[in-house]
This record gives C-alpha cells, structure tokens and sequence, in this order.
C-alpha cells in the first residue's frame, strides 16, 4: 500500500475519537474520518506509517445500517456534534465499548464487571449551557463540499487575504482541528430552541454596531464570547457576554434590545476577560440585569434540591442525566447515616449536597474560589447543616492532611477531563478509604488514574457505570467504583 492509492475497505468499528477503522487483508489497519461501522467505502491513503494508515473517503459504496439522516444543517463541519448520522443504541454501544477499552487496554484491568450504559431521555436539546465564540475566521457556507474527503483541504485553502473573508464577523462553535475557524451557527440541537436564536440576534446586534473581535493574532478586540445557560426545572436564562473591556453604555443598550427581544430571560451578565488565552472565564463579572445566577434544581430522592449556578460555577451539563449519575453514585455506594464523605473536586457542592441527607457528614474541597463561594450559598439555600466546603488545591489539600481515613470512609473525585494530577493518584494509592467513587467525562484519563491508585495493592475495582451525558458525541460519563482489600 502507498500513499494516494485508492483502495475499498469495510469500516468495523471506531476508535477513541469517533474515527472508523478497517482492516486490510494485509494486515494493516486504516483509520477514515467521517465513516461508520458497517460502512463499505473507497478510501484514498492520506499517510502511511509503519503499523496503520490514514485515509480519506472518496465515497460510500454501500452506507451502514445504522446510519441516519443528520438532523442538523450544520452537521459534517461543526465541533459540536459527531453522531448525527449514527442511531442512538449503536452511539451507546460505541461509548460502552469506549470505557471497556480504555480500561482494558490503558488501565491493563481484566475481568471488569461493567453495567450496561444509562442512556439520556433526551437525545437533543439536552444542555444547560453552551459556549459560543465571537471570530472573523469564519466557514463560508457557500464553499460546498465536494466530498468528506477534502473538508480539511477546502477550508486549509480558504486564504485570510480572501475578499468574502475581510468582513468576516461570526459567533458559533469550533471546526474540529481548527484553532479559530468557526462555524457561524443558525441552529444547533444540543440546546434549547431560544438559545440558539439568542446567538442570531448577538451577532447581528454587534454586527450592525462593527464591533471588534478578540484576535489572538494581536490580542486586541473587544468581543470573546457569549454562554447561554439555561435551568431546565425553574425555567432561568442566563446570558453572559464575555468582553475584553466593560463598555457600560453599549452593554446597557445590548441589554435592553436583548431583554425586549427575549422576555424569559432572566439575568444579563457582562464577564470581563483581559488573558491571552481564549478561554471563555471572565476575571470578574457586571450584573447587567437580573441577580447574577440561575437557579437549577435537582431531586436527590428525598427532596427537591436547590443550586445557584454562577456565571463561572462547574455544573453538569445535562441536568436530567445529572439526576440520574448522581442517584446511581448513590447506589452503587450504598451508603448509609454511618457514612462520612470526603467530596474532592466539589465545584458549586452539587454531589455534596446530593448525598448529603443520607450521610453522616460530607466535606468538600475545590480550587475555584466562585465554586467555593457558591457551594456554601447552596447548602445554605437547602438548610443543609452536615456539610463544609474549603478552598484548596486537591493535592495540597492531600499532602497536608494525613491519615484523613480516620475521619473519612468515603472519597469522591469528580475532576476535570485531564484527570488527577500523578502525586494525587500516589497519594490515593497509600490510603485505606472504605471506597472511592471516581466519576469521569473521559474514560481515558481516569483508567490511566485508577491503575495508579490500584498499584500499590490496597483497592480493586468493583464496578463501572457508564452514563450518556452528551448523545450525538463522542463523550461518555463513567464511574468506577473502587473498593479497599483492606
């Protein structure tokens, strides 16, 4: 096989990333973007390395049977979502075999006892909150697309120097592989319907006004990026406007256009930015309108619990999966009055306050300040007395507090998709917590995690829960539930 040959392959399964992957008769195996299991495919070979190939699809001969008509215009170009094409039971199939490898193949466990994946109600209009960025490196919709293949070629050859490009001004969501090129969405079907027409009117509000927007380029312009967040219980919209300055009289004037526009909005904020990096996290935060917050609201089985999500707050994205993850924490625990919880990478307090009733005492640790600050707000909120938060880094916390078995049976770790930081698997890895839930968004990095927390021999695995979060992706929830042999 040499590179620009064309050749016919049946795609099998897919990897980590959503890719298909088939085998040759040689014994090579291809990886193709934009293919589905079942597929039978022309493919021409992009890369040949020494174990596998890359290729592209020229066409498909005959398409799988688990395809579907992508539901979105959108779809093959944005970010945002991957398996449009693809039916819900074989996405969920995917995502469990996706926990089963990572576990398997990068934590190097065997005889794993993995529960069948929880799927969501809710295969679209799911999330809670949506990040959309402000760039005039924009996909021209009028470039139509030959064939999957030259996705990558036809938007590489779309020069900066173009003329359709010069006055470019876009809001919307990310091409894969691409640092700043967007696509400049009109719909999108992983959240509400007002959300996306929230972003329409934002962009043609500041389009009309020439408004600049942020380059990493030169690192100068005022607009970032707009977050829409949404309770699905009580009915509350944020909109926060991330800027690189506070112009009060203009954010004034786009809050009343705005609020007339959309009555059920219920709080207006303006996050300031001034960071190089484009990460949409303000410095600090202006109250346009409203009381700063939204409040969600989760039923832990008892009662119904509230939450003061703050502009910066971590809070899981689907709400009703998020009732379901937590409850299924829960059981897979069985925990009981007897029971103290010790809640590292606690956020806004969402778990800590979700199991607290059923325990004897729950404390939690967080970096975020914000996090922190609203953790105690929402057990205040939820008269909740058997609860205290503190503002740490999760490994100094560790290093700091010794023998924290004794005052502890339960650890819970709930961090971000990087994972635990190795001196906090060390860390782990000598104690003798009771159990240790390990909830994840990436299976990847938590196998990579439990291995080191097992490898001193003082915990085994009892079970994995995989939970869809994010239908129509590539992402998984996962707990791992460990146990001490102690």
């Amino acid at each position: 096989m040499q590179k620009g040959e064309i050749i016919e392959v049946e795609i099998i399964s897919l990897n980590s990333e959503g890719d298909g992957i088939g085998k040759l008769q040689d014994g090579y195996v291809i990886f193709v973007k934009n293919t589905l299991p079942g597929d039978k495919i022309r493919t021409k070979i992009q890369k040949k390395k020494r174990n596998y190939l890359i290729g592209s699809v020229i066409d498909i001969i005959e398409p799988s049977k688990s395809r579907i008509k992508p539901t979105c215009k959108h779809f093959g170009i944005c970010g945002g979502c991957k398996f449009q094409n693809l039916n819900y039971e074989s996405q969920l199939k995917f995502k469990s075999q996706i926990v089963l490898d990572s576990f398997t193949k990068i934590g190097n466990f065997s005889n794993l006892n993995v529960n069948n994946i929880l799927g969501s109600d809710n295969i679209y209009h799911y999330r809670n909150k949506m990040e959309f960025t402000f760039s005039d490196d924009v996909w021209i919709e009028e470039n139509k697309i030959s064939n999957l293949a030259t996705i990558n070629e036809e938007l590489t050859s779309i020069s900066d120097n173009n003329e359709k490009r010069k006055k470019m001004f876009g809001l919307g969501l990310h091409i894969p592989n691409f640092h700043s090129k967007i696509v400049d969405v009109k719909e999108c079907y992983l959240q509400s319907e007002i959300s996306y027409k929230i972003v329409n009117f934002v962009r043609e509000f500041f389009k009309k006004r020439n408004k600049s927007i942020y380059t990493i380029k030169t690192h100068t312009g005022y607009l970032r990026f707009l977050i829409i967040r949404q309770s699905f219980n009580t009915k509350d919209i944020m909109v926060n406007l991330i800027t690189n300055e506070y112009e009060k009289e203009l954010i004034n004037e786009f809050k009343d256009e705005l609020l007339e526009n959309f009555t059920d909005i219920t709080t207006v904020v303006n996050s300031i930015s001034t960071k190089k990096a484009q990460v949409a996290l303000g410095e600090y935060a202006e109250t346009i309108w409203g009381n700063g917050h939204i409040i969600e609201i989760l039923n832990n089985g008892i009662r119904n619990l509230k939450f003061r999500i703050s502009p910066n707050s971590f809070f899981q994205t689907n709400t009703k999966q998020c009732e379901k993850l937590f409850k299924e924490g829960l059981n897979l625990l069985d925990i009981n009055q007897n029971d103290s919880v010790l809640d590292l990478y606690c956020g806004a307090g969402a778990i800590s306050i979700f199991i607290s009733e059923y325990v004897k005492k729950v404390f939690g640790v967080e970096l975020l300040e914000d996090a922190i600050k609203d953790a105690k707000t929402n057990a205040k909120l939820n008269n909740i007395n058997n609860i205290d938060f503190i503002q740490s880094d999760i490994k100094d916390f560790l290093k700091s507090n010794e023998n924290l078995e004794q005052n502890f049976n339960i650890v819970i770790l709930d961090p971000p998709r990087s994972g635990l930081h190795p001196d906090i698997c060390k860390i782990l890895s000598e104690t003798n917590f009771e159990k240790i839930l390990y909830i994840s968004c990436n299976p990847s990095t938590q196998a990579r995690d439990v291995k080191i927390i097992c490898s001193k021999g003082k915990y085994k695995i009892l079970k994995l829960q995989p939970v869809d979060m994010f239908p129509n992706t590539i992402h998984v929830e996962n707990i791992c539930l460990l146990s001490s042999l102690n």
